[in-house]
């Protein structure tokens, strides 16, 4: 299992636009699924770069150059000038990341590059009604997500012309990027399955596709001689395999809670509010206490009330990590949710930031993750190991029928 740090929890009035309880409460998932194409700007820059795209906002000086074919295939064609740009976006946005492509690996970045932009163009064309119905629900969630992570909508698009998009060219390849996954989900991934002895296999003894290959080659050589250097080497790797897949499935102590919070900090300046605007949020928050103990709807309470920004999406409900860090403002309230009891309203909590109204609903204690919360995760995995195997031939396959060209310059 990884740690990741996601802009899905409280955000702290004391940060930066990007500021959020995610700095200091990481959720801790078993793995990331295939579909987190829409979280990475720099994927969808690379992914997708479609005819009226880049290229469509080029001045009328590139008319004065040759600015021939590099790709063509049924219904398409890719000029040398959206290729590009595409390199050269996807370049400005890995300098923003301090990540930059070395020169000397310009021309196969722009394979890659190209290679992605003709499959992308198929999967477009192969698109169906369904597919794009999928897709629009997929991705509006995904951008109103986005969008509410933001302070702002100036601010959510200033962080994205940070990035080298614009917030137009950002939505539109998202767009495009969700047509492509939602085909080769219908087209490819629906077709695996995976066997529940399988899942199984890999929750008891960590076997998944590459540590089955790796067994494979390990019983070949015991029986041509245990005693050599390859037959070691193979053991020691799939032992490494098995034991990294285990630890995946094991997860530190972690609570999941009800949180409400009420910022004495504002957001925009920074600043501390009045002592008035002070107390009447510690008004506001015991009016808030009182009625949750009369039964109202913490998750309505905490969407109409609660200042921080992720809140209308995960309706005030969070999963806070014992070993995740905590910001010097927040480690009291961390450590204060690991002693409450369950199902307890406690609040109004004060600290530098405001105030807090907490209730933990599941304390969780350390340890491997119980068979039936991890199989259908295990399962996801297993099936994307076989999808990223079967992805080769089956673009090979799309770019035979398309009777894809190639022309890029050597």
């Amino acid at each position: 299992m990884r740690k990741i740090t996601v802009q899905c929890e409280l955000n702290s009035a004391s940060g930066s636009d990007s500021a959020s309880l995610a700095r200091t409460f990481s959720l801790y998932r078993f793995m990331a699924k295939y579909r987190g194409f829409l979280a990475i700007v720099t994927l969808i820059l690379a992914i997708a770069c479609s005819a009226n795209g880049l290229a469509a906002a080029k001045t009328n000086a590139v008319e004065l150059f040759p600015d021939p074919v590099v790709a063509k295939g049924k219904g398409f064609e890719i000029r040398q000038s959206e290729l590009d740009d595409a390199v050269a976006n996807l370049r400005a946005t890995l300098a923003t990341q301090n990540q930059p492509i070395p020169d000397r690996d310009r021309n196969a970045v722009a394979a890659r590059l190209l290679d992605r932009m003709v499959i992308t163009r198929i999967l477009l064309q192969k698109a169906t009604e369904e597919d794009l119905k999928k897709a629009k629900t997929a991705v509006d969630k995904f951008l109103a997500d986005t969008k509410a992570k933001a302070p702002s909508e100036e601010s959510y698009r200033r962080q994205l012309r940070a990035t080298g998009m614009t917030p137009e060219l950002f939505e539109k390849r998202a767009a495009e990027q969700a047509i492509v996954e939602t085909v080769v989900e219908r087209e490819l991934k629906s077709t695996i399955s995976v066997s529940e002895d399988e899942v199984r296999d890999f929750y008891e003894h960590g076997m998944d596709q590459q540590a089955r290959e790796v067994k494979a080659v390990v019983d070949r050589l015991a029986k041509e001689g245990p005693e050599t250097v390859f037959y070691a080497d193979g053991k020691k790797k799939l032992e490494e395999i098995t034991k990294a897949n285990l630890a995946r499935l094991e997860r530190p102590e972690q609570v999941r809670a009800n949180i409400i919070a009420l910022y004495t900090i504002d957001r925009v300046t920074k600043q501390e509010l009045s002592e008035p605007d002070r107390e009447a949020k510690r008004a506001l928050a015991e009016r808030i206490v009182a009625r949750l103990k009369a039964g109202e709807s913490w998750s309505d309470l905490a969407s109409e009330y609660s200042d921080d920004l992720d809140a209308k999406r995960n309706r005030g409900e969070y999963v806070i990590v014992r070993t995740a860090p905590a910001s010097p403002e927040l480690a009291d309230l961390k450590a204060m949710l690991f002693q409450l009891p369950v199902n307890e309203i406690s609040g109004p909590i004060t600290n530098k930031l405001g105030f807090y109204i907490v209730r933990v609903l599941e304390h969780t204690p350390a340890g491997k993750m119980p068979y039936d919360k991890a199989a259908p995760e295990i399962r996801e995995f297993l099936i994307n190991q076989e999808l990223q195997k079967r992805l080769p031939e089956y673009t090979e396959k799309l770019k035979k029928e398309y009777n894809v060209e190639i022309n890029l310059p050597r």
